[in-house]
């Protein structure tokens, strides 16, 4: 039975022995394998400007506004700061004109159509008379006040 032991141990030494000699097993050339590359980016988020509704202005008639209706001024007497702007707005069918009595301003370089407007910035007080060149009878005053 020491016989069958000793033979037992020599092969498994035999058999580890030739499983690590020094000679080593050729090596194949390894082959570089691309790998990708991720790169940070920066994403952008934008948002989309929803459409909004503009306010219709309607014009109304106010404290710097006269209005020019049935071949007339409303108001016909206008008191304002200096330095206020006072518009005209021609709210009848027919044309109107209209023009200083010391001729310092005038819109007579066109004659203000059906919803067209002139407007004049009084800078200096005083009173300032005019009229309608088309329809002289319509006349009104601005008083300018510090």
């Amino acid at each position: 039975m020491k016989k069958w032991f000793v033979l037992l141990v020599l092969a498994a030494l035999l058999v580890l022995t030739c499983g690590c000699t020094d000679e080593a097993s050729p090596k194949q050339a390894s082959t570089p394998v691309p790998t990708a590359t991720v790169k940070p980016t920066t994403v952008m988020h934008t948002t989309i400007a929803t459409p909004t509704a503009v306010p219709v202005t309607t014009l109304t008639v106010s404290e710097t506004t006269i209005s020019i209706k049935n071949n007339a001024f409303n108001p016909s007497k206008l008191t304002i700061k200096a330095g206020s702007q006072v518009r005209w707005v021609n709210d009848d069918d027919h044309v109107h004109n209209i023009e200083f009595i010391d001729k310092t301003f005038s819109s007579s370089t066109f004659l203000l159509g059906s919803t067209q407007s002139f407007s004049q910035q009084f800078d200096r007080q005083g009173e300032y008379a005019y009229m309608c060149r088309v329809y002289p009878s319509m006349k009104g005053t601005i008083t300018v006040v510090p």
